[in-house]
């Protein structure tokens, strides 16, 4: 009998002092006697309580079990990567604003050969990214190619005269289509825009002149302003490098509708062919 109380003695006076600590995410904590570590609970006894019914808490709202023998479990990682319904994923921000250090479009008949630069935004407008607005402008380096075959066709020189430097300005806001959602890192979009593109061309290469009276050539001198008007299909592939840095290839055709590029005294006005457009943009997500 003496044997007895004292061996219940110690086992209470082991229990009094011997627990586990369960340190909560919310960075409170719980004394316990941890009984068994499953992958969605834990259980546990009260450590004043070593007899007592078991409880159990969520292991995700878990950061780590310190054991009473010196040992240690960290769930901290585990649970910033994952959640009952699978791996965590990024929750990537829903504006883009892009750098785009390199463009080039190029139209079937030869009219439009361009190098651009430029600047684009993007805003998500509904919770999982599928659909964005977007708005890209781009500066555009004009190719004295452009004008040549006008130069020919109204002056007949068969030369190809170096017009100099000019450029114009282009605006395309569109909406895309993500099929993924934007907590993934590689994403493909659709999208459709208008644009509008405005410069200036050298006035030399309309220099023939049906108000004159037979068709004499007169010259003509300084710069003449037009505008060119169209619908783009876009394609892109998107990068999530890290959780601010997006990079994007994309590739687009477009569609004039209106063009006074070509549009001088003769009344002449010839609508540009379809282009393709190449652009390669770097981006910060916020």
């Amino acid at each position: 009998m003496r044997s007895i109380t004292l061996l219940t003695g110690l086992l209470v006076c082991y229990f009094a002092h011997a627990h586990d600590k369960i340190c909560k995410s919310d960075g409170s904590g719980i004394n316990a006697i941890v009984r068994t570590v499953g992958t969605k609970i834990v259980a546990y006894k009260k450590y004043d309580n070593p007899t007592g019914p078991d409880y159990t808490i969520p292991r995700k709202k878990i950061s780590s079990i310190v054991y009473e023998t010196g040992g240690q479990d960290n769930f901290k990682q585990d649970n910033d990567k994952s959640t009952k319904y699978g791996p965590k994923r990024i929750n990537y921000g829903k504006n883009v604003f892009c750098v785009i250090p390199g463009a080039y479009s190029a139209s079937l008949d030869g009219t439009i050969n361009d190098a651009a630069i430029g600047i684009s935004y993007e805003r998500q407008l509904d919770k999982f990214g599928h659909i964005s607005f977007y708005l890209p402008v781009l500066v555009n380096f004009t190719s004295s190619k452009d004008f040549r075959q006008y130069d020919d066709q109204y002056l007949s020189t068969g030369t190809e005269t170096n017009f100099g430097s000019y450029h114009s300005y282009t605006f395309m806001p569109g909406v895309k289509f993500y099929p993924a959602s934007n907590k993934e890192k590689v994403r493909y979009s659709l999208g459709a825009s208008a644009f509008a593109t405005f410069g200036k061309e050298p006035g030399s290469v309309y220099n023939y002149d049906n108000y004159n009276g037979g068709g004499s050539v007169s010259p003509v001198t300084g710069d003449y302003s037009y505008a060119l008007y169209g619908l783009m299909i876009s394609n892109s592939v998107n990068f999530s490098v890290t959780k601010n840095i997006f990079l994007s290839l994309d590739l687009a055709t477009g569609f004039p509708i209106s063009d006074n590029r070509h549009a001088n005294n003769d009344e002449i006005d010839e609508l540009a062919s379809p282009f393709i457009q190449f652009a390669f943009k770097v981006g910060y997500r916020f």
